[in-house]
């Protein structure tokens, strides 16, 4: 008796043990066009139920979805556990120029994706025609595409898709709102969204560290501030991205910094973008505070400032560092290149580049930088190892090592500026702890074997020649 009654308890163990543990064993998830079955442990047993397969996932699994293939979404698919959701192409390689999730805008108003769970990715997709829409109070508020609290998107496409609110309302971000956590956004390319406020492209809203790297930012829309990205979380990090081509009504074409949040955009080539509105400082970028180092910033066009115009943070300072501003132009106003004008605000400038910026205003004072304030408490620039002309004159500036000589750029097919070897921006700059090792915007080291002298402006200048050796 005593046995069969053991035996009972056991079994009735097993039982609720059985009900409240999660599944021993991963269980990976895969999705097809035509598949006919649950999802569950391998292709022959695919299903046509993306969103099923997700909510089915748990932690540390992983959704396959084919390629060459469009799914349309008729839901915003949240995850909310650890998984992988990727595509699956020739060799199980990621492919998301063939693997589309539509949001079928407009006959259905959604979003693709809501990601909330730290360890959740989302790899390899094109992501199109998504919608997200606000009244400008509620935190699901925007996000076209993507509504990223925690995780990570990499190597995904993310285009033509909408960020809209009601009454002028919303937050922003035509591609990725990030908002409340951390991640990243990596590799990736954001395309051709729009947001009806900030952040046509990309709206790091709080929360963070974000990190937005090896991504291509271009041809993304706003009607306020950041066409490309709007940076207002803590910590957020632009790295090795081009930002090209955005355009906003309001400031900053390409990248806004706002106050207070530390942040940086580091290797980037920030070019050809437009703030074209009734005022529209900072066609390329308009910091606040932060810092903007080894970047290209060039060819962009607003108001003034077109290169650079800094932001109103009079407790705090923007940083430039190893950067080259060149070919902005400012269709009404002074500082094509850079402006410390309109705003409280402070800047150190070291070992940069602002060259051949022009303004369309007549009798401007200078075409590539523009600084005057009535106080310099408030605002004040300094500018170390740069090469500008004419040379910095002002009560709201100062000026050390000052080259006006032609940097004397390299003019190729792409334009790149780089520098000639006759170049008097060549082992010309002032060495700081932060280049040993460090990389220009182009991949080079910042800190030669040879020289030991960084150039000024974004690219470090290589020598040819032969080297030999004799022992």
């Amino acid at each position: 008796m005593k046995t069969q009654h053991l035996q009972r308890m056991l079994i009735g163990l097993g039982l609720i043990m059985a009900l409240a543990t999660p599944r021993a064993f991963a269980t990976d998830w895969y999705v097809t066009t035509n598949g006919t079955g649950d999802g569950s442990a391998s292709w022959a047993n695919a299903t046509t139920n993306l969103q099923g397969a997700i909510n089915s996932a748990t932690d540390s699994e992983t959704v396959y979805v084919t390629n060459n293939a469009t799914y349309y979404l008729t839901n915003q698919i949240t995850v909310s556990y650890a998984i992988t959701v990727r595509s699956w192409g020739p060799g199980g390689i990621l492919d998301p120029t063939n693997t589309i999730l539509d949001g079928n805008y407009p006959t259905t108003t959604n979003r693709h994706f809501t990601l909330n769970k730290y360890g959740a990715t989302l790899a390899g997709f094109t992501l199109t025609n998504g919608w997200g829409e606000s009244d400008g109070n509620s935190n699901t508020a925007s996000g076209g595409s993507i509504y990223l609290s925690r995780g990570i998107v990499t190597n995904c496409i993310v285009m033509y898709n909408y960020a809209l609110g009601t009454n002028n309302g919303g937050w922003g971000g035509g591609g990725i709102l990030l908002i409340t956590g951390s991640g990243g956004v990596w590799n990736c390319t954001i395309s051709a969204n729009s947001s009806r406020q900030l952040g046509g492209g990309i709206y790091a809203k709080n929360g963070g560290p974000w990190k937005i790297a090896n991504c291509m930012v271009a041809n993304n829309d706003s009607r306020s501030e950041g066409a490309g990205i709007n940076m207002g979380a803590s910590g957020t990090i632009i790295s090795n991205c081009w930002i090209v081509s955005n355009s906003t009504f309001g400031s900053a074409g390409g990248v806004r910094m706002s106050a207070g949040i530390a942040g940086q955009c580091v290797n980037s080539f920030i070019i050809g973008n437009t703030a074209r509105g009734s005022w529209s400082p900072g066609g390329g970028i308009r910091p606040n505070s932060g810092l903007i180092r080894n970047c290209l910033i060039a060819s962009n066009v607003s108001q003034y400032g077109a290169g650079l115009a800094i932001g109103n943070a009079p407790t705090e300072s923007s940083s430039i560092q190893n950067c080259t501003i060149v070919g902005n132009i400012a269709t009404n106003g002074e500082g094509g290149g850079f402006d410390l004008a309109d705003y409280n605000g402070f800047a150190k400038l070291e070992n940069t580049i602002i060259w051949d910026n022009s303004t369309l205003k007549a009798g401007t004072i200078s075409s590539n930088y523009y600084i005057n304030r009535s106080d310099p408490a408030l605002a004040f620039a300094t500018f170390t190892n740069c090469c500008t002309s004419p040379l910095i004159v002002s009560t709201y500036a100062s000026e050390v090592n000052t080259i006006t000589n032609d940097p004397r750029f390299v003019k190729t097919a792409t334009d790149n500026y780089q520098l000639q070897p006759d170049s008097p921006c060549i082992n010309a700059g002032v060495n700081r702890a932060w280049m040993e090792g460090a990389l220009d915007v182009y991949g080079h080291r910042r800190i030669d074997n040879f020289r030991r002298t960084v150039d000024i402006g974004a690219h470090e200048y290589l020598g040819k020649g032969t080297v030999f050796r004799f022992q």
